[in-house]
């Protein structure tokens, strides 16, 4: 019996010593075969724990596939303020040539919460955002953990990104961000923030900086007593801004020589006249002459009918039935009819408003196959 095993395991051994250096193998082969059938069977065992462990630990250090298609390899998000709403964005872009799942994504600690992409599946080329909000309120000073990102396809992988911050106790935000919400083109906003500091009775805030020239600050001390001052902070959201997501961080500067500079997240929309309810299309892999169907959802704050609609350079490429009845939302079902030159496309469509000088877009992109033999 031992020497049955013997032999299967010798077979092994000569298999495995091929994952590992020839001369690591040669030592143990001669040690275990020098040795009585069972000693010699036990040791084969441990050569073969050996062996996979350091494959294993090869293929760990060689790094993950999956480690090309994030953009940043730590967040740090410096030296904030208690109750600050403080957020980073890693943005995950697949740059292989198959079709990418994000399987999970966690934090290792709930002084950091992350949000789940708005796309999981990923084709080729696409990318998507993962939000990781710090959370201020319920912790604080020095703080280290990380963010895991998981896949599933087209192999399984994860990517832990590093995360660290110093939540400071002496500075308090109420509210702890200045949120102008969804703003309508040419309206404007406005929006207040207090600051209350507790330490030093001569604190002051000496600057406001600010990244953005939308945006504008005013500052006013509202209290100073027994080492406590406050201050409010009114921020304006420019009526010329143009349609976007605003996201920017005001810093305050402040005669604290070891930590002068306090980061305040500011956030809003404005929103234009017209939008779409998603504004890119991926088809995949498509074949000539063929028809694929597009649903395009526009929508308005006040009733409106669409004009026309047509590719920026396949002009004739995207057709559909148009209502001409005035209404806050219209669903158009376009029709696609692919172009007959193989390759990768991306093609800009443009929806006209009746009566609007500025229309909406969309892309769509994919890859048109060659030709059937």
């Amino acid at each position: 019996m031992f020497w049955k095993n013997r032999r299967r395991l010798t077979g092994q051994s000569a298999h495995i010593g091929e994952c590992g250096s020839n001369g690591l193998y040669a030592q143990w082969s001669y040690f275990c075969n020098g040795n009585d059938d069972m000693l010699g069977t036990f040791c084969r065992i441990a050569f073969a724990f050996a062996c996979a462990f350091t494959v294993s630990y090869s293929a760990s250090a060689q790094g993950s596939w999956a480690d090309q298609l994030v953009d940043t390899r730590k967040l740090d998000f410096g030296v904030v303020a208690t109750g600050a709403e403080t957020v980073k964005q890693v943005t995950v872009k697949n740059t292989t040539n198959a079709t990418v799942h994000i399987s999970g994504v966690s934090t290792a600690c709930l002084c950091a919460q992350a949000s789940q992409p708005v796309s999981s599946l990923l084709q080729p080329g696409e990318e998507t955002i993962i939000e990781v909000r710090l959370n201020t309120r319920q912790f604080s000073k020095k703080r280290d953990t990380s963010l895991t990102i998981s896949f599933d396809a087209p192999q399984f992988a994860s990517v832990q990104i590093p995360i660290s911050a110093y939540i400071r106790t002496d500075v308090v935000f109420e509210p702890g961000i200045v949120q102008f919400g969804n703003v309508a083109v040419g309206a404007g906003a406005e929006s207040n923030v207090s600051l209350s500091y507790a330490g030093r009775s001569d604190w002051k805030i000496v600057d406001v900086k600010i990244g953005s020239q939308d945006l504008t600050a005013t500052l006013k001390e509202t209290g100073r007593s027994a080492g406590r001052v406050d201050y409010q902070l009114t921020m304006k959201l420019s009526k010329d801004a143009k349609p976007q997501r605003v996201r920017d961080l005001v810093t305050l500067v402040t005669d604290d020589a070891a930590n002068p500079y306090v980061p305040l997240m500011v956030e809003g929309v404005v929103v234009a006249e017209y939008s779409l309810a998603q504004d890119k299309y991926f088809v995949g892999n498509v074949r000539p002459g063929k028809e694929v169907p597009i649903t395009v959802v526009v929508k308005g704050r006040e009733a409106f009918h669409v004009q026309s609609i047509a590719g920026d350079t396949l002009t004739t490429a995207f057709n559909a039935k148009l209502d001409p009845t005035d209404k806050e939302q219209h669903v158009l079902m376009v029709k696609f009819l692919v172009p007959d030159t193989p390759g990768k496309f991306s093609e800009t469509v443009t929806i006209e408003i009746a009566g609007k000088s500025s229309p909406v877009k969309f892309q769509v992109n994919g890859t048109v196959l060659g030709s059937n033999p």
